[in-house]
């Protein structure tokens, strides 16, 4: 891509992909917000805009039956975001549904979803993605800003995103963090892929995923050399799967 329009990219990829496999995800939850992925379980966040509950469940990828169910809600936090499963442990925020409000990130058990602990942020946050070792990150509403935190929760720095995404799932695996997001400001509407360095936060790569669905609206999971995409809620929503396993 060569236009001023998506000058901002420094390598990108105009393409119009085929899912290779699709999984029909049956639920009551209204508006899903993000999704993992591993060989045995689809972890699943949504917001149900109706009865103000925030949900994240793990749904067994062969029989697509829900294994266990959580309501998050606390109060005027009903809405749990982009989320990211690191060893044992699943993080994920759960915020008020508004721009410059409150969220608490949350630790818990990857499989049984207890809580293990969590912090409190002064933010909507709208994603988190964790190496597991060092380092949180997380994205507010439109991923105008970039938070980052130690795994006690103290937060380190928070910057201004140096791209028009408003991200919606991120995962930080092998030393990159992959992004789903939809376009704003100049790329109004794109649905980009992205990749950053999470050190630096420079982008590394940006696909434009052309057409007739906005694949990376939502959910978005990196796994066995696929991308996972979960983009559509209630009574429709399915996991779709990108690229040749490995």
């Amino acid at each position: 891509m060569t236009s001023a329009r998506a000058g901002w990219l420094a390598v990108a990829a105009l393409c119009a992909p085929c899912p290779a496999q699709i999984w029909p995800i049956p639920h009551t939850h209204d508006h899903v917000q993000g999704l993992e992925v591993s060989s045995a379980w689809f972890w699943i966040s949504a917001a149900d805009r109706r009865e103000k509950t925030g949900w994240i469940w793990r749904v067994d990828r062969r029989t697509l039956r829900t294994v266990v169910e959580r309501e998050l809600t606390q109060g005027e936090l009903y809405h749990p975001g982009g989320l990211q499963v690191a060893g044992t442990s699943l993080w994920v925020p759960l915020a008020e549904y508004r721009p410059s409000s409150n969220s608490v990130i949350l630790e818990l058990d990857a499989m049984t979803l207890k809580e293990r602990r969590s912090f409190r942020v002064q933010d909507h946050i709208g994603a988190v993605a964790t190496d597991g070792r060092t380092r949180l990150l997380g994205v507010n509403w439109d991923a105008r800003l970039i938070y980052r935190w130690n795994m006690g929760g103290d937060l380190v720095e928070a910057v201004p995103n140096p791209t028009p995404l408003a991200i919606q799932d991120m995962k930080w695996i092998d030393g990159a963090l992959w992004a789903g997001a939809v376009g704003r400001s100049v790329s109004q509407g794109q649905c980009v892929l992205a990749k950053f360095d999470p050190s630096t936060l420079v982008l590394q790569r940006g696909s434009v995923l052309g057409g007739s669905l906005c694949y990376t609206r939502e959910g978005m999971a990196l796994y066995g050399g696929r991308f996972f995409f979960l983009p559509e809620d209630e009574p429709n929503s399915r996991v779709y799967a990108m690229g040749a396993p490995r």
